[in-house]
């Protein structure tokens, strides 16, 4: 049976009278402080109701849970037995839940014996500590831990073909610091070291990333018993995973296209002058120049420093607009 949101889950309890002082009636009240309306027979059941009706009809009938106290005084008596065939066959039609009760350490009943069931002492803590695990059972309260946020290395939007995720972010964070410094030759190996921690990273999986771009060539480096050395982002490299960090590099590579065909920059800071009309980074603006002068549309040459020069556009990189 579902709970119905507007009213709280009734739990009806089937008990021995004989364990009515001592344990089910505090458990009753302990449950009526937790937010569950317990049916107790005491409070239920007046003189000249009918006791079928009483206890079948409107209680296990309409109880969210049967909560069976299975003990020495209740184990052998039929008319518990009656209420625990009750309730079991209004599990087994989903109509409510069985939470057996035990107490006094006795066999329980073949019906229970498939269930998960409390085990109680006769004690004021046994009674709020059963009270508790019902209501909680009720409420629909689940102590499992929240789930944490996902660790930075995670949530790394795209994994670059040949590369497991650890891989991914180091390439990443290498990308990164060549576009913090614009250049791809001799980077801060420990600045991206760091950052790869940073996301999570062990010193192992770094240490074997490391290895891995090395061997597919994402990336050029001597390697020392000292660590990496002459650290350097490839091309392929760059190609691999620029898309992971500049998800729009292909709006940046048609907005530079566009300038070269519609105006042209003069002077010695081409590449420069492009990342400034079109709001893209210097060094994808060198790299889109490399593949278009790999592709003949274009020739230029970067000199010292931050000198660059147009030297001509072919009639035909307009179609790289269509």
């Amino acid at each position: 049976m579902e709970p119905d949101a507007a009213k709280p889950p009734g739990a009806f309890l089937s008990h021995a009278s004989e364990d009515k002082p001592g344990f089910v009636e505090p458990l009753a009240r302990e449950l009526l402080s937790r937010g569950v309306a317990a049916w107790l027979d005491k409070w239920e059941i007046r003189p000249g109701d009918s006791l079928v009706r009483r206890l079948f009809d409107e209680g296990i009938a309409m109880a969210d849970a049967v909560v069976a106290v299975v003990s020495q005084h209740s184990v052998d008596k039929p008319w518990v037995r009656e209420e625990l065939d009750a309730a079991a066959v209004a599990r087994v039609n989903g109509e409510s839940l069985l939470i057996p009760v035990r107490l006094d350490e006795v066999p329980m009943p073949a019906p229970l014996k498939p269930l998960l069931w409390i085990t109680a002492d006769r004690t004021p803590e046994g009674v709020v500590h059963t009270a508790q695990q019902i209501a909680d059972t009720l409420h629909g309260y689940n102590p499992r831990p929240a789930v944490g946020p996902l660790p930075a290395y995670a949530r790394v939007g795209a994994v670059v073909l040949s590369l497991n995720t650890a891989d991914t972010v180091l390439l990443t964070e290498t990308i990164r610091e060549a576009l913090r410094t614009n250049e791809m030759m001799l980077l801060n190996w420990a600045a991206v070291k760091s950052r790869a921690k940073d996301a999570g990273l062990s010193d192992e999986r770094v240490e074997e990333s490391l290895h891995m771009l090395g061997e597919q060539e994402y990336v050029d480096v001597t390697l020392r018993a000292s660590g990496a050395h002459d650290y350097h982002l490839t091309r392929k490299g760059y190609r691999a995973g620029i898309s992971t960090v500049l998800p729009k590099v292909e709006e940046h590579r048609r907005a530079v296209i566009a300038e070269l065909v519609n105006d042209q920059p003069m002077g010695s800071t081409v590449i420069d002058d492009l990342a400034a009309r079109t709001e893209t980074p210097p060094l994808v603006v060198e790299q889109i120049l490399n593949d278009l002068q790999d592709q003949g549309k274009l020739s230029y040459r970067r000199y010292m420093g931050n000198s660059s020069k147009l030297h001509s556009v072919s009639p035909t990189l307009r179609r790289l607009l269509d």
